[in-house]
């Protein structure tokens, strides 16, 4: 049972960097407060819907680092995210294949207890803890061993401990907890080596890796149609089309995100019969900031009116006539950005070409630089980030306590409760077990206090321990010339009623004179 729901805790805490399905964030920055403070612990599950309003991880490309946000919108199975406490949008949409997991609980200062249980000294102390246990156990071995080799070295010089009080190793736990407390010390070095190779370095490191631009441009367009009703209000919005009877003036508006440079704005017309022509909207205008935002307007009439004029050239019919928008961007560094607006123009209306999703335009182009990215340590084909591991090395050096104390309560309770099985695991080389047989007449029996009074007896004697269980109780007993010397323990519960003890008068006196003889 104690197997069972120790292995049931450990598949639900199992990383996933490790094959499992749980993972831990500690978080850091102030983005999503008042929930959520630098050093809370995050812990994630994946989920089988995510929905608006819900709390999940996802690993950003951009940032290069695992973002923990709300999801604030769904569109086409793309999320978007925002920090509580940010007034703008995530960059990034990301698919459900990109998400890590949703929050199921979350601890405040986790991650920073969870840093300090795993630091160097903790782990040292820990480590240094085993090894003290590990020698102890073996000096246990070696005494068991010097036991054997003689019948006096088996006896300490020391006051006897109750089995009850001792602290008992390993090897000397009821059958039924060895397992598991072997499992725990095996959970134990795991969680100590962990937490030496996450503290082995820094969290982060230099590598180098595929970078994204982060460069994106967002359109949006505006009309005013007055109050007519094909539309409720006066000014008609993208992603809307636009009736010409109403409006032949839009107005586009374009919203750039990334490095400075300069912009310049063109249309360009194209007609199904492979005419094409370019139409300049707005001359190349300098910006220093990460952001720009301009406005152009298209006049319908004079750009129809161009693709007309071509058509009566060539004989073939302009229409309908698209219209790509394109703000061209050139950074400082000579890289160029030239996303496209699609549109779609007809004698009835301007329409928007590719939906919504057109609107946002996002450069796919990638760089190979130098960046901080997470530290990881791998190990046979596994590798887990450096954070990851000293959050988990924590959370298994807590199950370790846990598990340690609660094996410690069973084994004491378990040694309060047998006795007599303590008795003879510590005692094997020095015990006989025999038949009860009927004491001889005129033998005296002196009862003593505890098994270390009689162990001393017998090697004083140079005398074997003769033993026998009945109705629960077991007896030992040390035999010399005149006087019989007994000691009686619980085996298997508490030291029997009077009723039990007033017929066990009996002894194997074969036996006895055999050990005698001895």
């Amino acid at each position: 049972m104690v197997i069972a729901a120790f292995a049931g805790w450990l598949w639900l805490a199992w990383p996933a960097e490790l094959g499992g399905q749980t993972t831990y964030l500690s978080t850091f920055g102030d983005s999503m407060e008042p929930q959520f403070h630098a050093g809370d612990l995050g812990i994630l599950r994946p989920a089988e819907r995510y929905d608006v309003g819900d709390v999940v991880a996802y690993r950003s490309d951009l940032l290069q680092t695992m973002v923990l946000h709300r999801i604030v919108s769904i569109a086409d199975g793309h999320y978007t995210f925002q920090g509580d406490n940010n007034s703008w949008l995530d960059p990034e949409q990301l698919t459900r294949d990109q998400l890590i997991g949703e929050l199921a609980v979350q601890i405040p200062q986790g991650g920073l207890w969870l840093e300090r249980l795993t630091s160097p000294p903790v782990l040292g102390l820990i480590a240094f803890a085993l090894i003290a246990g590990g020698g102890t156990a073996a000096t246990t071995r070696k005494l068991r061993k010097n036991r054997r080799s003689t019948v006096s070295r088996h006896i300490s010089d020391r006051p006897a401990r109750s089995l009850s009080s001792a602290v008992l190793s390993v090897g000397s736990l009821p059958a039924s907890l060895r397992a598991p407390a072997a499992l725990t010390g095996i959970v134990a070095i795991l969680a100590v080596g962990l937490g030496v190779a996450s503290w082995a370095g820094p969290l982060d490191a230099l590598s180098s890796a595929e970078v994204k631009s982060g460069t994106s441009m967002k359109f949006a367009y505006t009309a005013d149609v007055g109050r007519t009703a094909a539309y409720d209000g006066t000014t008609a919005t993208s992603p809307d089309p636009i009736f010409r009877k109403l409006a032949n003036r839009v107005d586009v508006t374009f919203t750039y995100e990334g490095d400075p440079g300069t912009v310049a704005v063109a249309a360009e017309l194209t007609s199904p019969s492979g005419w094409h022509s370019t139409v300049p909207l707005a001359g190349p205008e300098s910006f220093t900031g990460n952001s720009y935002e301009g406005t152009v307007t298209l006049d319908l009439n004079a750009l129809e009116d161009k693709a007309e004029a071509a058509a009566a050239v060539t004989g073939v019919s302009a229409a309908p006539v698209s219209i790509a928008l394109m703000p061209q961007v050139t950074t400082a560094s000579g890289a160029e950005f030239k996303p496209k607006l699609p549109l779609n123009l007809t004698p009835i209306q301007l329409s928007l070409t590719g939906g919504e999703q057109a609107l946002t335009v996002t450069d796919s182009a990638t760089s190979q630089q130098t960046v901080l990215a997470p530290r990881t340590i791998g190990f046979n084909g596994w590798n887990i980030t450096a954070a990851t591991a000293r959050a988990v090395s924590g959370v298994l050096l807590l199950a370790v306590i846990v598990a340690g104390t609660v094996l410690l309560v069973l084994g004491r309770r378990t040694a309060a409760l047998d006795e007599a099985a303590g008795i003879r695991r510590r005692y094997s080389s020095l015990l006989v077990r025999v038949h009860p047989m009927t004491a001889p007449q005129g033998r005296p029996v002196i009862d003593v206090t505890s098994f270390a009074t009689l162990a001393k007896l017998a090697e004083r004697y140079g005398l074997l321990v003769l033993h026998w269980n009945r109705s629960g109780v077991e007896t030992f007993i040390v035999q010399d010339e005149s006087t019989t010397y007994r000691y009686r323990a619980a085996g298997g519960r508490a030291a029997g009623a009077e009723s039990d003890l007033a017929g066990d008068e009996t002894f194997f006196m074969e036996a006895a004179s055999q050990e005698r003889n001895t």
